[in-house]
């Protein structure tokens, strides 16, 4: 039975419900496992499904006004970009510079527009994104105008990378409103209609191009007053979009999955770059999508450049003329993308890995156009093959936006869309300039061009492919992870205390190599849990994972009910999550007290505040008071884990990570360190201990979790685990490793 068969509607229940419905989740519904949670996403995605809607009544969900000056935008940059393509030749005889330097100028706009996508959708993540887009557009038209006033290399350089800037809020900023502003079921049809924006650039530019070239006089000064005249509508779009209001994050997800809008998060924390970054990469469609684009980009980027100089020099065609080829060859790309939005929506409640092979059909074919067009025999030929690769690729890129905004999280889905241009115009965009210029040079433009070009684009496609059978349990996980934060939330509404440490159905891998599977947890406040299992079992890399040295592939981390997930390290020791590490928490090379001084980093504000915290330890750990001058490695192993504890203890932590307690150290001083974990258990500190002696832990936890290949095979009682002689006996009694 097909997804038709079943009655899949247009709506994100019924889209990620046919997702869901090709998954192998065999075997008895088990809400402790992550198939199991994948069936409770399934459920709530079924549970009211909704009919398909025209495009008429998506765009009154979300207003004419966003998507009018969005696909606004989307023209003008591609203008910019097209008018900078065709006026290539002119502007390199103007500035007396040669080819390659024009064509690395022309990538180094689109490394910028990447480059500056990524802080921006960072900043998308946290901030208001329509005020984001209207500044960028207001720096794009100062650019500008300043582009007709350059009059060498340098200056050509700096302006240009000024506007790469200005137009780096399109892929980040845009995506990601038009995504939460406008319903799943049409979302297809409103990015193709502002996807369409730029192959209509592509053919507007042209001909403004030419337009301008018969109107201006002079032989090669028009490109400075075209350029100038397209910041007038630059700015008053960019007044448009200031005017726009904010959409809520997620919100047609959260409509979908939960039946209504979570309240925003108060204590919510920003996602961190880094932490979005390493998240991303662990979707794997995604990173399939990041590596492919980057590949795509070796061609995409430069080659029209060198198209263009094919044009002047190997078909004589002027800038006229050049200006109405690119016209030409543009509107297969706009037919392509309004065909695409039309089509994505329905193709994606159908097969979403259907898109994917879409999307790769369409790189390698532009690819393969290209080269062909490099050794087009006459001009009509160059024209017909440029409009059908155009349309190919424009009808192929909307259904993997689709895709893209699916498999992403909403709390940082502009920097998803960031990420993927960076790969695109860093990766390939600077890689495909130097590349293809080194290929010019040695063998000419049109077999630099033929060669470069398919390579790379069926590379892209196949890469793209291979993702596929991955797409429907990562759109899974993300309904999953959905559903999971719904119900933490109703847990708290409901008055139910919120453990002071929680992990949730958390995944990690490094890199191919999952480690932790669906990893749950929690520790009350003043508890000691100990964390017990066989070598290999992931123990350490849990605790790693809670102090945010690692990021999750899936789950959640809570201090209190707060989320801190996508939180950095330093951000998660002001909360009170501080990580003894096993067998290197000092620093050798330094003295006990130097050692305690970078341990107190987060007070060197207050020295004070430091000297009585200090002070404090000291009175703990009296026998490093009388080694303070001492270099830490010169230490005994028992004494060097006190002075660990004792950095840690200086911040005064909610949650102590210790790993590896007893590691290396003789009975006598286990029998120190033990005093003192004591002594911090009778304080009231809260404690997560990783042990190799099963003896030692179960003697001084509350509780205790048993690990096995990366697993949670026990959790309860320390006492009720040593009568399971099952786990015990599978660390040997305090002769296992951890």
């Amino acid at each position: 039975m097909t997804e038709e068969d079943r009655g899949v509607s247009g709506d994100p229940r019924s889209l990620a419900s046919a997702v869901l419905a090709g998954q192998t989740l065999d075997g008895p519904h088990d809400p402790g496992t992550e198939d199991g949670a994948l069936r409770d996403a399934e459920t709530a995605l079924k549970a009211a499904p909704a009919p398909e809607m025209t495009f008429k009544q998506v765009v009154s969900i979300g207003g004419r006004g966003t998507i009018g000056l969005l696909f606004g935008l989307a023209v003008l940059d591609s203008i910019d970009n097209a008018m900078f393509t065709v006026f290539a030749p002119d502007i390199r005889e103007s500035l007396g510079i040669g080819s390659s330097a024009v064509a690395v100028v022309g990538a180094l706009a689109g490394v910028m527009v990447s480059l500056g996508a990524v802080p921006l959708g960072s900043l998308g993540d946290r901030f208001r994104r329509t005020f984001i887009a209207g500044i960028c557009t207001l720096g794009w038209a100062v650019a500008a105008v300043f582009l007709g006033f350059v009059q060498a290399l340098w200056q050509l350089v700096v302006v240009r990378i000024v506007a790469g800037l200005g137009k780096a809020n399109e892929g980040p900023i845009q995506g990601s409103i038009l995504t939460d502003t406008y319903p799943p079921a049409g979302r297809g049809r409103v990015f193709g209609l502002h996807r369409s924006g730029l192959p209509l650039g592509i053919a507007l530019g042209p001909v403004l191009a030419a337009v301008v070239a018969v109107i201006v006089p002079g032989d090669h000064d028009a490109w400075r007053w075209a350029f100038g005249a397209l910041a007038v509508p630059g700015v008053l779009l960019a007044l448009g979009v200031l005017r726009l209001p904010e959409p809520v994050r997620g919100r047609f997800e959260q409509e979908a999955l939960l039946g209504g809008e979570l309240p925003p998060d108060p204590h919510a924390l920003p996602v961190t770059l880094a932490a979005a970054f390493a998240r991303l990469k662990k979707i794997r469609t995604f990173y399939s999508v990041m590596v492919a684009l980057g590949a795509f980009g070796l061609c995409v980027t430069t080659i029209p450049i060198y198209l263009s100089l094919i044009l002047e020099d190997h078909f004589g065609q002027s800038v006229e003329a050049r200006g109405v080829i690119g016209a030409m060859t543009a509107i297969g790309g706009l037919a392509g993308a309004a065909l695409g939005g039309t089509y994505s929506d329905r193709l994606f409640r159908r097969s979403p890995a259907a898109c994917l092979y879409m999307g790769s059909g369409a790189l390698a074919a532009l690819g393969i156009g290209f080269g062909i067009q490099a050794y087009a025999p006459n001009l009509a030929t160059y024209v017909v093959v440029g409009m059908v690769t155009s349309g190919i690729l424009f009808f192929g890129l909307v259904p993997l936006t689709l895709v893209v905004a699916a498999v992403t999280p909403a709390e940082f889905r502009a920097t998803a869309f960031a990420v993927v241009g960076l790969y695109l115009a860093l990766v390939g965009g600077l890689g495909g300039a130097l590349v293809t210029g080194l290929a010019e040079e040695s063998w000419g433009a049109r077999t630099a061009i033929a060669v470069v070009a398919p390579a790379a684009s069926i590379l892209a496609g196949l890469v793209l492919a291979s993702s596929a059978g991955h797409l429907p349990r990562d759109i899974a996980r993300a309904a999953a992870d959905l559903l999971e934060e719904r119900n933490e939330r109703l847990r708290l509404a409901r008055g139910d205390e919120a453990p002071l440490l929680q992990v949730s159905r958390l995944d990690f891998s490094y890199g191919p190599v999952q480690v932790l599977f669906d990893v749950s947890l929690e520790v009350r406040k003043g508890e000691t849990l100990a964390l017990l299992g066989t070598n290999g079992a992931g123990k350490s890399t849990l605790l790693r994972v809670i102090s945010g040295l690692e990021y999750a592939d899936r789950g959640a981390v809570r201090v209190s009910g707060r989320t801190v997930t996508y939180a950095d390290p330093a951000t998660r020791v002001r909360l009170g999550i501080v990580q003894v590490p096993g067998g290197r928490s000092v620093y050798p090379n330094l003295s006990v007290s130097e050692n305690l001084l970078i341990g107190g980093y987060t007070l060197l504000g207050d020295s004070r505040d430091l000297e009585e915290r200090a002070r404090e330890v000291l009175d703990r750990f009296p026998i490093l008071r009388q080694r303070l001058d001492q270099p830490a490695g010169t230490l005994s192993g028992g004494e060097q884990q006190m002075l660990g504890l004792a950095t840690a203890m200086l911040l005064r932590p909610e949650i102590l990570l210790i790993d590896e307690l007893s590691l290396g150290l003789s009975p006598v001083m286990v029998q120190e360190v033990l005093s003192i974990v004591e002594g911090l258990k009778a304080d009231g500190v809260t404690m997560v201990i990783v042990e190799q002696s099963v003896k030692i832990a179960l003697s001084i936890a509350d509780r205790a979790v048993f690990m096995e290949k990366g697993q949670v095979r026990f959790e309860g009682p320390a006492q009720e685990l040593a009568h399971r002689d099952d786990l015990v006996r599978a660390v040997f009694l305090g002769t296992g490793g951890a």
